[in-house]
């Protein structure tokens, strides 16, 4: 009988969280970031940067490090690194666990569009909206150039980009009230977002309503094969019932 050994992908709210119980549980536990960010969190877990070289390069630092239980709760639209962790555990048979939100879903008063491309999103933007952009790094990088609007870009580092655009390095606001504060603050006509799902971040959907703005949604990727878990409260009791692997 082996005590399970965990490797945590990280980079979401709901991953420090996992790291933070894990900690205070007591697990052999290390959380691993993609080290995109210049300035990442901390956490009381050990810690690792950068990427891994695909999927075989996770599976061998996987083996070399004696891991046993493979948690993804990276972003939903991190799709690559998903797809290698599923690949990983496939190559070395260990068990994997995905955290996966559920979409959010537009309400009778929300004004919501879906786009498959975020090139086919900003085609659709008018020409005299003043877009607020909160698509990450990899929104702002896909912006065309020079774009047909005005651009207010929320991310947590500020890409090299010579589009003309106003940058504020932020989380999203947890309230409503600050997120439409902030959009008035700009004179914001529209929304630009990924479907990220949870609640942390849905304040500016429900300030967008208050507000009547219309948002341009990003659509998600496919979702990996199961395990897939809702939350990490789920994540946890699925770790903690597996207390053991053989």
């Amino acid at each position: 009988m082996m005590t399970k050994n965990i490797l945590i992908l990280g980079g979401t709210r709901e991953a420090r969280q996992l790291a933070d119980h894990a900690a205070k549980a007591g697990w052999s536990a290390v959380f691993s970031l993609a080290g995109i960010t210049a300035t990442p969190f901390k956490t009381p877990l050990p810690m690792r940067y950068g990427g891994f070289g695909g999927a075989k390069g996770l599976a061998e630092w996987v083996v070399s490090h004696a891991i046993t239980h493979l948690v993804d709760t990276t972003h939903p639209y991190a799709a690559n690194i998903s797809a290698n962790a599923v690949e990983a555990a496939r190559l070395t048979g260990i068990k994997r666990l995905t955290l996966w939100r559920p979409e959010w879903q537009a309400e009778a008063e929300d004004d919501w569009h879906q786009f498959s491309t975020l090139k086919d999103l900003f085609q659709s933007i008018p020409d005299d909206a003043h877009l607020f952009l909160a698509a990450g790094q990899e929104g702002i990088n896909a912006l065309p150039y020079p774009p047909r609007f005005r651009v207010t870009a929320r991310a947590l580092e500020q890409p090299e980009t010579a589009h003309p655009i106003t940058f504020i390095k932020a989380l999203p606001a947890s309230n409503p009230d600050d997120e439409a504060a902030l959009f008035q603050l700009h004179n914001i006509t529209h929304l630009a977002v990924k479907n990220a799902g949870g609640s942390a971040s849905r304040a500016k959907l429900i300030a967008a309503r208050q507000m009547g703005l219309p948002v341009f949604m990003l659509a998600r990727p496919d979702p990996p094969p199961p395990p897939l878990y809702p939350t990490v409260d789920a994540l946890i009791n699925a770790l903690t019932a597996d207390r053991d692997t053989h």
